[in-house]
């Protein structure tokens, strides 16, 4: 395991300073000559800090008026357990004017988001948990993302539409994610602000036919209709899980939708799609620069497998990273035989061997993680991947029944795991003689969470003396796991 550099313990060490609060009552602030990745960086680790011990705005106000950051969080904070000290920070600040608001401690935290923006004018990432107004936003006109993690229906409660006058002046704006915007809103902040290459994971099946049906009336009063779009990541069928009954009506319109959806976006290289009807992966296979796949068959009730292996045949060879998610039969050697170049697999369903006696040699998958296998077959799919994966470097299971003792011993047979460095086993049947096996006999590893059926927690830093991982504390590597990674 390679050592903490000397500059990552560096800045773990001010940030214990900062705890301390050793630069409060400077008259100049320390933070506004460093460079802008070193204070984003202090930013990330103030942000880490578990819930027993949240970060402050008192330990973080240093950072927060440095006017270095490019990248600012504001959602881990608590607020109203600090409004004493927001109220006499912004005393201090300059003075941007109020809008009215329902309550005096909403006020406050609202002024304290705007001057937190204000204070840093070359912003490049924001994430906010409220709406601080989009004339402040307006000024950040180095903003490439913008995520508000405050739902677009509780706008529209405060008579608070989004700006599109506002996001077309944000020259550079290429992620935007406000939850649950609606088909109308969608269609109009595409066409406002079209360098976008993601809107998170807003449904936009339904607001690309909407845009399709405008061009066509466009068309034909001999207006412009314009172009494609910019978007390389896209939510598709989402907004049908909302409504059974218009998902029944609607299943023969998905195959139109979906050649829209193409024809609009074919640029799209990630790409989370809902699965109602077979027919509506056909034309998936027209997209030529997809590479991240994650489909969803939950609510499929046809026999979909032979157009999903029809779908890889065609896309498979382009593919790098692919989760399959419902509850149904997968055959794994298929699915790695039409991806010979997937990096990265997740199954949150029951994987099975189709044909045993086929040598599939060296996957190169990197990334495993496997969910909810409890058939009787599992125990085969789990020795077919975790024994011929010999680059894998992270491993994910949950409520993988079959994975024991016996089975981990014999898959260490085949595949001695010399490239593994990240493990999270949770709801396996590994007794602690297990854990300590896989521990010991995969020496290349370097974090490990496993939860046992009796709810122990162990980490490596118990069962190996390790001092180095604790420069990773806080982390919780669920989270930083690869399908996890916010879209």
């Amino acid at each position: 395991m390679s050592l903490a550099t000397l500059h990552c313990i560096c800045l773990d060490r001010i940030y214990g300073y900062l705890k301390k609060g050793s630069w409060k009552f400077c008259t100049t602030n320390p933070f506004s000559k460093l460079p802008s990745h070193d204070v984003n960086r202090l930013a990330q680790i103030t942000l880490l800090n578990d819930s027993e011990d949240p970060p402050k705005f008192g330990d973080f106000s240093p950072i927060l008026t440095s006017g270095r950051l490019t990248q600012l969080d504001l959602r881990p904070f608590y607020p109203d357990a600090e409004y004493d000290f927001i109220v006499k920070a912004i005393q201090k600040g300059h003075i941007i004017s109020l809008q009215n608001r329902a309550s005096k401690a909403e006020k406050v935290i609202f002024h304290l988001v705007r001057n937190a923006i204000s204070w840093n004018p070359y912003l490049e990432e924001l994430h906010l948990g409220i709406d601080p107004g989009f004339d402040v936003i307006r000024k950040c006109q180095n903003l490439r993302i913008l995520r508000m993690y405050c739902s677009f229906s509780s706008l529209l409660d405060k008579n608070v539409p989004i700006d599109l006058s506002a996001l077309s002046s944000l020259r550079n704006l290429e992620v935007l994610y406000i939850p649950d915007m609606d088909i109308e809103t969608i269609a109009n902040v595409l066409e406002t602000c079209p360098k976008l290459i993601s809107i998170g994971l807003n449904d936009s099946l339904d607001s690309l036919e909407e845009i399709a049906q405008r061009r066509q009336k466009n068309s034909l009063s001999g207006f412009d209709v314009g172009g494609h779009f910019q978007l390389r990541r896209c939510a598709w069928g989402d907004r049908s899980l909302l409504d059974p009954h218009e998902r029944c009506l609607n299943k023969s319109r998905l195959f139109c939708r979906m050649r829209f959806a193409v024809a609009l976006c074919p640029l799209v290289q990630e790409l989370i799609f809902y699965v109602h009807a077979k027919n509506a992966m056909g034309p998936l296979k027209f997209l030529k620069h997809l590479t991240f796949l994650s489909i969803d068959f939950s609510t499929c009730k046809e026999d979909f497998l032979r157009n999903f292996v029809v779908l890889l045949l065609d896309l498979g060879k382009q593919l790098k990273h692919l989760s399959i998610i419902g509850l149904h039969r997968y055959p794994v050697d298929i699915i790695c035989f039409c991806c010979p170049h997937l990096q990265s697999l997740e199954i949150y369903g029951y994987p099975f061997v189709k044909d045993s006696t086929e040598d599939p040699g060296n996957l190169p998958l990197k990334r495993l993680r496997l969910q909810s296998l409890y058939a009787s077959d599992d125990k085969e799919s789990l020795l077919y991947l975790l024994s011929n994966c010999k680059l894998l470097e992270e491993l994910f299971l949950c409520e993988v029944g079959s994975f024991d003792d016996v089975l981990l011993s014999e898959i260490f047979q085949r595949n001695p795991f010399t490239e593994l460095k990240v493990s999270c086993i949770e709801y396996c049947s590994l007794t602690r003689e297990g854990y300590k096996m896989f521990i010991e006999k995969a020496a290349s590893i370097e974090t490990v969470i496993i939860w046992d059926l009796e709810n122990c927690l162990y980490d490596v830093n118990r069962l190996v003396n390790e001092p180095n991982l604790r420069y990773l504390k806080n982390v919780d590597i669920r989270m930083k796991e690869f399908f996890n990674i916010e879209f």
